[in-house]
């Protein structure tokens, strides 16, 4: 077993129940690689103020390079008995370097380093799923570009809306990851900063160059309040709500997915290497990722309020609360890095159903609205075309009769105002070139929100 960093004062050995409770290492091994990083940045640091030799330096990075090496090849085996990862490495160096490992924590605490190195942590996969959203981005540009002439019926309450470009709501769905790579890179800020040298809470009595280490460590700036620090998981808080949000996002991404896969549906077509099938029934083809990925969007919200719960019942600067936050994290970032990599190939695989999307663009209530806008541009006030243009859908649907069928004296009779051009309204082409708003789904506005994507996510 490690040696703890803390035992000089204690005469009674720690319950074992209660040691292996407060142990984090099965969370924190994960921070292996940037606690040696740290070391190594550290131990030059303490060097330059005169706490190592260049003979006591040069052992400790020796033995750093060395576990790093491993690291990288996969053999670096630490005792899993360990309180936490810093114990355990702390443990490897001293077998490599000897006597002059126990200078290494000189003017630290496991409170800056523990901070630290999930600093690095967060830093790193949220560049990581920077990237994945990007690529994910992009397959659904290429997607939307395929799908710009697929015509379908957008839907509000579940229930058919208007007409839309399939490539429309394709787009939507970038703007919601573009939100996504927003939040990402703001959560990233608040882990680039180098808090070593601020110790338990008060800073450290060594001189020590946190500049030098903080560029050691790719950090673009120091603590300013060492106190802050100390107890400071806004960074990991950022990152969690920056997982919440893809993970609602990609829920209601897959449940479009979902719900254009159904029997009742067929406008869209997962690949089969994304679906599971019945043990009890052989027809069955399941959507099942996108059924566990709906279901992830909870886990990913429970962290995130598991960790503002927590934070929400602390004092200022460090509290043993606080290595929660290990489960909170690792569990969301790495399974959010998970989703999105299986989510850009099934992306890449899907497929639309044209005919299928056609055939509900039947319901001619679809063009409700631009009949209602068609009186308004004969002078008809909207409040009373909308009341007008109500009775001709109700009664269209009392009487079985398509609104294209209804002859024009009858719908004179609900409408005074219409004319025989009216019944150009009723194909989808006309309907969503009637648009003419920026961001609409004219086609001239779908074409240039493709070429607007594609030129952005170079």
């Amino acid at each position: 077993m490690a040696k703890k960093l803390w035992g000089g004062r204690f005469r009674k050995k720690i319950d074992p129940d209660f040691d292996k409770f407060s142990a984090s290492f099965r969370w924190d091994h994960r921070l292996s690689g940037y606690d040696l990083a740290i070391d190594a940045a550290h131990a030059k640091a303490l060097k330059k103020c005169g706490v190592l030799t260049s003979s006591e330096a040069k052992k400790i990075l020796a033995a750093v390079a060395s576990l790093q090496k491993k690291a990288a090849a996969g053999t670096l085996k630490l005792d899993k008995s360990s309180e936490d990862v810093h114990s355990a490495i702390q443990a490897e160096l001293k077998k490599i370097a000897g006597p002059a490992a126990d200078k290494i924590h000189t003017g630290r605490s496991r409170n800056d380093l523990v901070s630290q190195s999930s600093r690095l942590y967060v830093k790193d996969h949220l560049v990581r799923i920077a990237r994945l959203l990007t690529v994910l981005q992009k397959e659904i540009v290429a997607k939307a570009a395929q799908s710009e002439k697929v015509l379908l019926p957008g839907m509000t309450h579940l229930q058919p809306a208007q007409v839309l470009s399939q490539a429309h709501i394709f787009l939507s769905y970038v703007e919601m990851l573009e939100r996504d790579r927003l939040l990402a890179g703001g959560a990233l800020k608040l882990a680039d900063l180098c808090v070593l040298g601020s110790g338990a809470l008060a800073g450290t009595t060594y001189a020590l160059d946190q500049k030098l280490i903080a560029r050691e460590l790719g950090l673009s700036a120091i603590t300013r309040n060492s106190y802050d620090v100390a107890g400071d998981r806004d960074f990991v808080a950022a990152a969690l709500y920056v997982t919440w949000s893809i993970g609602t996002h990609l829920s209601r991404i897959a449940e479009d997915l979902m719900i254009g896969q159904t029997r009742g549906f067929m406008t869209v077509d997962m690949d089969q290497a994304f679906c599971t099938g019945s043990s009890m029934m052989p027809q069955k083809k399941n959507a099942d990722f996108t059924e566990l990925v709906r279901g992830a969007a909870g886990v990913f919200a429970g962290n995130f309020t598991g960790m503002a719960v927590t934070l929400k019942g602390l004092p200022t600067s460090y509290n043993r609360d606080l290595q929660w936050d290990k489960k909170y994290l690792f569990e969301s970032v790495e399974t959010a890095e998970e989703i999105l990599t299986i989510f850009i190939r099934l992306m890449k695989t899907l497929r639309i159903n044209a005919p299928a999307a056609e055939k509900f663009l039947k319901d001619e209530s679809l063009y409700a609205t631009d009949l209602a806008d068609y009186l308004v541009g004969r002078g008809v006030p909207f409040g009373t075309a909308h009341e007008q243009v109500g009775k001709i859908v109700s009664f269209s649907e009392e009487k079985g009769i398509a609104i294209s069928k209804i002859g024009l004296d009858l719908l004179k009779q609900f409408a005074p105002k219409l004319e025989a051009d009216v019944y150009d309204l009723f194909t989808p082409e006309h309907s969503v070139r009637m648009k003419k708003t920026s961001g609409s789904t004219h086609p001239a506005e779908i074409a240039k929100q493709i070429n607007f994507w594609k030129h952005k996510l170079k």
